[in-house]
């Protein structure tokens, strides 16, 4: 009889804590996403609000994070307006909110970098989207995680396709220049090109820096043409800057080939201004090219988007589903939302090509380096600046041809 009433006692107290456990796991999991709604970058930031809502529509209808009950993950957005003060004051409401994982911003570095005190206080993580400046990820960050590209890899990324064309056509691409914004983005990136491209024994022939809202580029383009500039990489943040420069260089028939790195020169609108621009290179942070190389469940799952949102997945939508991955493999293996244990699972994260939270990002893994091989911390070890070409109106993947071998559109030469 004792026997029966121990047993009987025993798996009551087993019963109340599961049923305590399940009480305890959320139903819903709050992710605070902060961007440019309002900023410079507002049509970044809506396309990026389709890439996580998206995403995180596809991982509730996996089941939500497993370990939590199949808790719902719930997106709450917030705009930073490219203001400090709004971003702190909207990273609090957010914390106020119950959000447990910040992500976002697509900005400057001074916004992320006005938040990150924020983050270490609370001991909130923040998994950014497209956050290239490299003061971000310095040797103090413990709570920021960069799961995609920054200023050094989008310089990587060109002087791979460099070497790509030297390989693949027998042609060696030299007489390379630089023309940057006067901003925090343009010097570093300026800094990343000269280091890398020199690296990489590319030659290089000019480089200038610029005031954003320049009425006239015809110095700078006759500078150009005195040094024999073959190939320029632009570093322009103002929409009417990047129109104008390109003109000019076909108003004085430069014959300059465009190594961009992102920025407006690859937005539809930019196409839309200038007319024709086939043939150009820009690095960008996400591109479907690579997804029949990751099988037919990559392809049918950006088909989903397509029919929601009457549009391809670009590369905004793109970095958004990257964070999304990270943050719901976090919980996954956390099964909590601590946030000590979410640093830690990010820390130790270590996923291989084949996870299934790797299934639309064009990486060999995610995991976290501290320092990365280019001396950053909180940044994907294998996280890289994928490049594109525009050809037929359309940019499309050209690079790693790893991801493309013998499908791989490239169009050379371009004159």
């Amino acid at each position: 009889m004792k026997r029966l009433v121990s047993l009987v006692l025993c798996l009551v107290m087993a019963m109340s804590l599961v049923f305590s456990a399940a009480a305890e796991a959320p139903e819903t999991i709050k992710i605070g996403a902060i961007l440019s709604f309002t900023g410079a970058a507002s049509h970044e930031s809506a396309l990026l609000k389709q890439g996580y809502d998206f995403a995180a529509k596809y991982w509730n209808e996996q089941g939500g994070i497993e370990s939590m009950g199949g808790a719902q993950i719930e997106m709450v957005y917030a705009d930073h307006a490219d203001d400090v003060e709004i971003a702190k004051t909207e990273y609090e409401r957010l914390k106020r909110e119950g959000c447990i994982m910040m992500t976002g911003d697509y900005s400057g570095g001074s916004v992320m970098l006005a938040m990150q005190p924020l983050t270490v206080r609370y001991r909130i993580p923040f998994v950014v989207s497209q956050q290239s400046a490299l003061e971000v990820y310095t040797e103090d960050n413990e709570w920021t995680f960069n799961p995609t590209n920054d200023a050094s890899t989008n310089a990587q990324g060109l002087v791979g396709v460099v070497k790509m064309v030297e390989e693949k056509f027998g042609d060696k691409i030299s007489g390379v220049g630089f023309i940057v914004t006067n901003t925090e983005w343009g010097q570093s990136q300026l800094e990343s090109f000269k280091r890398y491209f020199g690296e990489a024994e590319i030659e290089t022939v000019y480089e200038e820096v610029f005031e954003s809202g320049t009425a006239d580029f015809s110095a700078q383009v006759q500078k150009m043409k005195s040094a024999d500039v073959k190939f320029i990489v632009p570093v322009i943040e103002a929409f009417n800057d990047a129109v104008l420069l390109y003109r000019q260089i076909q108003e004085y028939e430069a014959n300059v080939g465009f190594l961009c790195c992102g920025g407006v020169m690859v937005t539809p609108q930019f196409k839309e201004a200038v007319g024709d621009v086939d043939g150009i290179f820009s690095t960008d942070t996400w591109n479907p090219g690579f997804l029949p190389a990751r099988g037919e469940e990559a392809v049918a799952i950006e088909l989903q988007y397509q029919e929601e949102y009457g549009m391809r997945m670009n590369e905004n939508a793109g970095c958004a589903w990257n964070s999304m991955a990270v943050m719901a493999a976090a919980l996954e293996a956390a099964g909590t939302t601590d946030g000590d244990a979410l640093q830690k699972a990010l820390k130790e994260m270590d996923l291989p090509e084949d996870s299934k939270y790797m299934i639309m990002t064009p990486f060999e893994g995610m995991k976290f380096g501290y320092p990365d091989a280019n001396g950053n911390y909180g940044h994907n070890i294998y996280g890289l600046s994928t490049c594109s070409q525009m050809i037929d109106g359309e940019w499309k993947m050209v690079w790693p041809d790893r991801l493309l071998g013998e499908n791989n559109p490239i169009v050379w030469p371009i004159n």
